[in-house]
């Protein structure tokens, strides 16, 4: 994903997000196998984002994780977002991959569900104080990745579900109670490399301006600009 030799080494830490109303974790899987919950290696940017690496026989799977300070969807207050972007680059054949985001340690009085929207797989948890959502492509966009061939395999394509009927496809988006999205994606060949972004934001609650919401509909493209970019 990046070079490393101009990277800063840092202690291995768990790839975790802080919210106010709980943590979200991740977790990947190559076929059957999970990966690790710590990274076998983690350098930090000039800029305050980290890359982990985990290293196993099959890929090298790397996150590329961190804090990103974007104007407000309507022209308001911007909101606390951080993206990751997951990166699988198989060493030898993957026979599926999956990703997952999860909101956990919520209290009592949260309100969860899906709220997903146009090309948009998302989850949003709510009290009377916060509303933090959890973003990322849905199947439709997933399959339209693919077809273009740069993000994702192109092949994938005639395996995603584009009509977005992921309760009768084998691959797709599944939402996790109370709080969590699972992306279940075929496999990749040898030397092939699968993208995804996943983004996390938050904003005191607000039904007529969801700012949560809307920031985590953010492009891959976009999300490793302001990851990589050095901040002023």
């Amino acid at each position: 994903m990046l070079p490393t030799d101009r990277l800063h080494q840092v202690d291995r830490h768990p790839a975790v997000i802080d919210t106010p109303l709980g943590t979200v974790v991740f977790a990947v899987a190559l076929g059957s196998e999970r990966v690790p919950t710590g990274p076998d290696a983690v350098w930090r940017l000039v800029n305050g984002s980290h890359l982990h690496r985990w290293r196993h026989r099959d890929a090298t799977v790397d996150l590329l994780l961190g804090r990103i300070e974007m104007p407000a969807w309507d022209g308001g207050a911007a909101v606390p977002m951080w993206a990751g972007i997951w990166q699988v680059q198989a060493h030898s054949a993957v026979p599926a991959l999956s990703f997952s985001a999860e909101l956990t340690d919520l209290s009592a009085d949260t309100f969860c569900g899906p709220d997903s929207g146009e090309c948009l797989a998302a989850v949003t948890a709510e009290n009377d104080r916060f509303s933090v959502s959890i973003g990322g492509p849905d199947s439709e966009l997933l399959a339209m990745q693919a077809a273009d061939g740069r993000l994702m395999p192109a092949d994938w394509a005639d395996q995603l579900p584009a009509d977005g009927n992921d309760d009768n496809s084998e691959y797709g988006v599944r939402y996790l109670d109370p709080a969590g999205i699972h992306w279940r994606l075929p496999g990749l060949a040898t030397t092939e490399v699968a993208r995804l972004c996943i983004a996390t934001a938050w904003c005191p609650r607000d039904d007529d301006r969801p700012a949560a919401w809307f920031a985590v509909d953010i492009p891959l493209d976009t999300a490793y600009l302001h990851l990589t970019t050095d901040r002023p």
